[in-house]
């Protein structure tokens, strides 16, 4: 029972690393890139809701596959780097929004 916790808390602590990464690159992509921002509008009605259905759907993903993986890393070091990918994510997103709001790019 333990391990079968360990290994699901395992996989979404790695699913969420991926998922904070892939949702920065995504915002910044999105604005810098109008076709990019249309696509998600014609895809998913809203360029938000298309992010927000690609991250859903990569979490999702990335839970249930890894944790079919019988993983010998160590849950303190994957949280430790989750929270690292988070305030990697939020520094990028941020830092986007202000350089832009600055007039820099």
């Amino acid at each position: 029972m333990m391990n079968s916790l360990a290994s699901w808390v395992r996989s979404t602590a790695i699913a969420s690393i991926a998922t904070a990464l892939m949702l920065a690159i995504l915002i910044v992509a999105a604005e810098e890139s109008p076709a990019l921002k249309e696509w998600l509008k014609a895809t998913f009605y809203h360029h938000w809701l298309g992010k927000g259905a690609l991250a859903l759907g990569l979490f999702a993903l990335l839970c249930v596959a890894l944790s079919l993986q019988r993983s010998a890393a160590r849950l303190s070091r994957i949280i430790f780097f989750e929270a690292v990918a988070v305030i990697v994510s939020t520094g990028i997103i941020a830092g986007f929004f202000l350089l832009h709001l600055l007039k820099l790019i």
